[in-house]
């Protein structure tokens, strides 16, 4: 167990400085953590290890990289990337998407990237398997008052994808086909995250890659 595993209770919102936080979530003990601040409260959880969490994020970020190539659409995916507003706000999702025009927005050579410099990723994912409730319910409110323009909780227990849309003025509303990605229907997906449960990884992507080849091709 890890010193900072040993100071803090994991996988809990708790009242803290940012100086606090910050001195915690920098710490070499934590680099197996993931980090959260939000309203001056911070969350810290265990970077998932487990078989299945892996599974779906490898899915949907080759699922998602493939659409945007098919599709002709700049993208930039990240992986449990770090981002930080200094004093006010710090997130890990699993997944992230830089789309468009912002699809070369974090230049490389960034660790952490400073959303004062630099513009919030407009694709969020977290995949959901021991920390469902969270993920639907203070991490929602965290994304949308960033104004990240869509949200998406894969839930690994059910195979589903609970997605929102974000306005400009914080409202979010749930959607079944993704607006940042033109013609992504999340159905599609889920499907392929159920397809994975009973066959080899390399199959679902041949079917899911021939789904989104006939939709471009109409």
């Amino acid at each position: 167990m890890s010193q900072l595993e040993t100071q803090i209770p994991l996988e809990k919102w708790l009242p803290a400085p940012w100086d606090e936080f910050v001195k915690l979530a920098d710490a070499p003990t934590s680099d197996k953590l993931k980090s959260y601040y939000y309203q001056s409260q911070m969350r810290f959880e265990l970077m998932s290890t487990g078989s299945d969490h892996s599974n779906d994020n490898a899915l949907i970020l080759f699922g998602l990289s493939f659409f945007a190539v098919q599709h002709g659409i700049l993208m930039t995916a990240k992986d449990g990337c770090s981002y930080r507003k200094a004093g006010v706000t710090e997130f890990q999702p699993d997944a992230s998407f830089y789309i468009g025009n912002n699809a070369e927005a974090i230049p490389w050579g960034t660790r952490v990237v400073d959303l004062h410099l630099y513009p919030c990723p407009d694709l969020v994912i977290e995949i959901s398997d021991t920390s469902l409730p969270d993920d639907q319910g203070t991490k929602r409110l965290q994304y949308e008052d960033l104004r990240i323009s869509e949200y998406w909780i894969v839930n690994v227990q059910t195979s589903t994808i609970l997605a929102f849309s974000v306005a400009a003025d914080g409202s979010s509303r749930q959607i079944r086909q993704s607006r940042v990605l033109p013609g992504l229907e999340l159905t599609i997906l889920e499907t392929a995250l159920q397809r994975s449960r009973q066959e080899n990884q390399s199959l679902t992507m041949a079917w899911l890659m021939q789904q989104f080849q006939g939709k471009a091709s109409h």
